[in-house]
């Protein structure tokens, strides 16, 4: 199981068009994610500002797409990164995260 965060007018758009294709994968060439320990540690500092996340739990045995681990930014951490479309089929939970008071998200993952 891999994890992504998103906008809610993000996961809205995929919806509607029955795939997840972020601006991000024609920029960068590849989708961010986390597993489940990156989540907790790091996630909660992703997307400052937006007040509502949408959680994807997504299936990577179920993607289309490749899904690599790598540390693109030699942090010594490797990071599950998506190359291509995430097909809606793949993702097997989606939760709407709010903010603290902090400005921090506040999520449990079980």
């Amino acid at each position: 199981m891999i994890f992504h965060l998103l906008t809610k007018s993000e996961w809205e758009k995929a919806q509607r068009e029955g795939v997840y294709w972020p601006e991000s994968l024609d920029i960068e060439g590849y989708i961010d994610c986390f597993t489940k320990e990156q989540l907790i540690k790091e996630g909660k500092d992703v997307l400052p500002g937006v007040e509502k996340v949408i959680l994807l739990e997504i299936y990577s045995n179920d993607l289309e797409s490749l899904v690599v681990l790598e540390d693109t930014t030699e942090s010594g951490n490797l990071y599950p990164h998506v190359y291509g479309h995430i097909n809606l089929s793949a993702i097997k939970g989606v939760h709407e995260i709010k903010r603290s008071q902090s400005g921090t998200l506040e999520f449990s993952i079980s």
